[in-house]
């Protein structure tokens, strides 16, 4: 038996609208052949994850580890290739603090890449109409902080395999697409997203429908 603990956000200064929470649900509702899938949404507060995520991953012992959280100012899907050891100082979490450091682990490596294909999963959602390209970086803030904490229990052999994936804002369902908008990703893409971010990193891509749209480069212009 397989198990996938899947992560997601809450709201954050700024930021009161996040999909990812809905993209969890998206994966703990599927059904995988010997798969156990585990879901939890974070507040999105320095202290929680911190006890937290550790705490989940040696419960629930996962074989992967996929974490999902938004990037409102992104157009497209960020597949996240590393984490690296460093926190913002200049926007506090949704409790209003900071980390204590300005470094997630004192005298650690800059950055540590995921240890899992980015690629494949890159170019399988970009066939399926879906704009997502590989990412040098999960940013500076809670998101960065915990895909550390995910690829430290995997150097630590806790887990086999984490990933990050970054996902705009997507367009609201009464909103007409035109315009800047018009490729705008919707609740619905995001939960494809999801979906085969799961497949991929449980080794279940096989499952994977065949895509039916069109690729987002040749989407009709507005």
């Amino acid at each position: 038996m397989t198990t996938l603990l899947v992560t997601g956000f809450g709201p954050f200064p700024g930021w009161e609208r996040n999909p990812t929470p809905a993209m969890v649900t998206a994966v703990t509702t599927m059904r995988l052949p010997g798969v156990c899938i585990v879901g939890h949404v974070f507040n999105t507060v320095y202290a929680e994850v911190e006890r937290d995520l550790p705490a989940l991953i040696a419960r629930h012992k996962p074989d992967a580890v996929l974490l999902f959280g938004l990037a409102g100012r992104t157009g497209h899907v960020r597949i996240e290739r590393h984490a690296h050891n460093v926190t913002t100082r200049s926007v506090p979490d949704a409790s209003g603090a900071f980390h204590a450091s300005a470094e997630i682990r004192a005298d650690a490596p800059w950055r540590v890449p995921t240890g899992f294909a980015c690629g494949p999963l890159v170019a399988r959602l970009r066939a399926a109409g879906l704009d997502a390209r590989p990412s040098p970086s999960a940013g500076e803030y809670l998101c960065n902080f915990s895909y550390w904490l995910a690829l430290e229990a995997v150097a630590r052999h806790d887990t086999k395999r984490a990933l990050f994936v970054h996902v705009p804002l997507p367009l609201k369902a009464d909103r007409p697409a035109r315009g800047a908008f018009a490729r705008r990703m919707t609740a619905a893409d995001l939960a494809a997203v999801a979906r085969a971010a799961a497949l991929a990193i449980t080794g279940r891509s096989a499952y994977l429908a065949k895509p039916v749209r069109r690729p987002f480069a040749q989407s009709a212009r507005p």
